[in-house]
C-alpha cells in the first residue's frame, strides 16, 4: 500500500509538471493594477478626510477651551459685580450718613452764628450804655472782653 501512494505521488507531479502552462499573468497584473489604483485612491481619501476629522477636532477642542474661559470669565464678572455692588450700597450708606452729618454741622453752624451774634450784641449794647462811675477803691468784678473774641 506504501508503494501505491507513492507511486500515485510521483504519477501526479510528473503529470503536473508535465502539462502545459497557461499565460494569465498579463490578466492579473492588469487587474492588480487596477486594484492597486483603487487602494491609492481610497487610502489619499482616507487621509485627507482624516486631515479633515483632524481640523475638526482641533476646532471642537478649541471652542470648548473658549467656553470654558467664557463660563470662567462670567462667574468672575459676576463676583466682581456683586462685589461693586456691595461697595456701591456701602458708599450709599456712608453718602447718607454724611449728608446726616452735614445737615447736622450746619444746624450747629447757624446756632453757633446765632449765640456769636447774640454775644457780640450784648457787648455792643454793654459798651454803648453809660457805665456808672466807679470808685477807685473797687476794682471791675471781670475785665471786659475785646471785641475779636468769641
Amino acid at each position: 500500500m506504501r508503494y501505491l501512494f507513492i507511486a500515485l505521488a510521483a504519477s501526479g507531479l510528473g503529470v503536473g509538471c508535465a502539462t502545459p502552462r497557461v499565460s494569465s499573468e498579463p490578466q492579473m497584473s492588469v487587474e492588480v493594477a487596477r486594484w492597486q489604483g483603487r487602494y491609492q485612491e481610497e487610502r489619499e481619501r482616507a487621509e485627507a478626510l482624516a486631515m479633515r476629522l483632524a481640523q475638526a477636532e482641533s476646532a471642537l477642542e478649541a471652542a470648548a477651551q473658549e467656553r470654558a474661559e467664557t463660563a470662567q470669565l462670567t462667574r468672575l464678572l459676576e463676583d466682581e459685580l456683586g462685589r461693586a455692588a456691595a461697595v456701591r450700597h456701602s458708599l450709599v450708606e456712608y453718602n447718607a450718613q454724611l449728608v446726616t452729618r452735614q445737615r447736622e454741622m450746619t444746624a450747629l453752624q447757624e446756632e453757633l452764628e446765632d449765640v456769636w451774634y447774640q454775644a457780640a450784641l450784648s457787648r455792643a449794647r454793654r459798651r454803648s450804655q453809660p457805665q456808672p462811675t466807679q470808685e477807685p477803691s473797687q476794682a471791675p468784678a471781670a475785665p471786659p472782653m475785646p471785641a475779636g473774641s468769641p
